[in-house]
């Protein structure tokens, strides 16, 4: 008489080790209530690169893809522990003081993350896998669309070293790069602001490319895109996240090699990191006039700004259940209204709540030098704790986060397709989800001028699709009596 197998176990949510590195978490919270210090977020943002490094290894594709959203919650946990640390945030006219900010955030990050690892294996389970390219065999197409890549690249690094050369580099002539974008044209405006799309079209481009030479090519422009980019004084951030979305491809088709090969990219990354680093560091110098203390005074105070409003949402609006009715009334009446920046301007929503409340004549003056382009960031969690109290911020964190991990299994899954003009509205979208991360604005994702962008790349979407059908169509041969 045999014995019945053993009934198949579920795999835990989460491994132990990982649910001890949250206890953990939970009890440097515990401590932060009874006595806050910058030490104990400097160990909350360690023990949630502990999570992040083991999620990595579990989830290497999908961590890869929410790398930029990495990025920008790992620079608001630097910054808390330099407020925590008595740094001065200009823009709010405060002094920085321990509080429960720095210890918190790590957890609201990890929220994040989880809702977005959990809806991206969603559709992973649900749709059915994207066969490599290599086991594709290579389907008919006009040069113009195999070369796509190839073409926008060139396109773009072209117009803009013409447009540098004739008018000056901002970086080498000393220009305010914001002076610079306010008095740009449209043209070179989109393709310095569109670096997300950019580098998803070239890294798609790099991943279907039939030839060495071919993928090697994709990589030389894009690493040209981006030097112009910082020659127009574009952000480190801004740089560095573009450099993530160009590297999502290559981790999607194999995660396995990606892991082999870190190790061995890490001292070339490491080089760039500080080529780059000394580059901003000469920019906050105004060009080598100030010395090195008040550069890295510059430079912390901006460090402090990504930081800055969670922390004083914390500090004065630090409980549980809240609801501002008519903040939300104004906030979701932003959708629909045109122009959208305008309406949050005059009815004082998200970034601009915080400028009216603290300090106003600081921020007003630092959005005026700005022109209008650059507002305070990170301002999601703390206007979500402002409108709806602790409940609310996460809830809508972990609703962002599934909104957030669908989106980026979308663009996945165009990316491994190797098909170029397709992956332009997916990271389209992704631009926009990203600035709902860091500046609340919806209307950056659903509005009426949005859908009108999506709607301009279905239609280019929908023009390839009706060449090629069209291309493919048999001929019918006059009939011969």
């Amino acid at each position: 008489m045999s014995t019945p197998p053993a009934p198949l176990r579920r795999p835990p949510l989460l491994p132990l080790d990982l649910l001890a590195l949250l206890g953990l978490m939970l009890l440097l919270v515990l401590a932060a209530c009874w006595e806050p210090a910058p030490l104990l977020s400097a160990l909350a943002l360690g023990l949630w690169a502990l999570v992040i490094a083991r999620a990595l290894r579990l989830r290497t594709a999908a961590m890869v893809m929410l790398s930029p959203f990495l990025l920008l919650h790992l620079s608001v946990m630097a910054s808390l522990i330099a407020i925590e640390s008595g740094a001065y945030m200009k823009e709010i006219g405060a002094t920085g003081a321990p509080s429960l900010a720095g210890v918190l955030y790590p957890l609201l990050s990890l929220l994040f993350v989880g809702a977005a690892l959990l809806a991206h294996g969603f559709w992973g389970r649900r749709l059915p896998a994207v066969p490599p390219l290599s086991a594709v065999p290579p389907a008919p197409a006009p040069w113009w669309l195999l070369n796509a890549a190839l073409l926008l690249g060139a396109g773009t690094d072209l117009l803009l070293l013409a447009k540098g050369l004739v008018g000056g580099f901002p970086m080498l002539s000393g220009t305010d790069r914001f002076q610079f974008r306010a008095g740009t044209d449209v043209l070179t405006l989109n393709l310095l602001n569109l670096k997300i799309v950019i580098a998803a079209a070239l890294a798609t481009g790099a991943l279907a490319a039939r030839s060495l030479r071919a993928r090697r090519a994709h990589h030389l422009l894009f690493g040209s895109y981006l030097l112009l980019s910082f020659l127009y004084g574009d952000k480190f951030f801004n740089i560095l996240v573009a450099a993530l979305v160009y590297a999502m491809p290559a981790a999607a088709a194999d995660p396995v090699r990606l892991r082999q090969h870190a190790a061995r990219l890490a001292p070339l990354v490491l080089t760039l990191l500080l080529a780059v680093l000394g580059a901003t560091l000469v920019s906050y110098s105004n060009q080598g006039e100030l010395s090195l203390a008040q550069t890295l005074e510059r430079l912390g105070e901006r460090v402090a700004g990504q930081g800055q409003l969670w922390w004083v949402a914390m500090r004065d609006n630090a409980q549980w259940l809240a609801w501002d009715g008519e903040a939300l009334r104004g906030y979701l009446a932003s959708l629909w209204a045109n122009p959208a920046a305008s309406y949050v301007f005059e009815h004082r929503l998200v970034a601009f709540y915080f400028i009216e409340r603290y300090a106003p004549a600081a921020m007003h003056l630092s959005f005026l030098h700005n022109k209008g382009t650059v507002t305070p960031t990170m301002v999601f969690e703390a206007y979500s704790l402002v409108l709806m109290g602790g409940v609310g911020v996460i809830l809508a964190t972990a609703c962002a986060g599934l909104f957030t991990g669908s989106a980026l299994h979308w663009l996945q899954r165009q990316m491994l397709k190797g098909q170029v003009v397709n992956v332009l509205l997916p990271a389209y979208v992704l631009i926009q989800t990203f600035y709902l991360m860091a500046q609340a604005t919806l209307y950056n994702l659903i509005s009426p001028s949005a859908a009108k962008a999506y709607l301009a790349f279905l239609a280019l979407q929908g023009l390839v699709w009706a060449w090629l059908r069209l291309s493919a169509a048999p001929r019918l041969e006059p009939a011969h009596g």
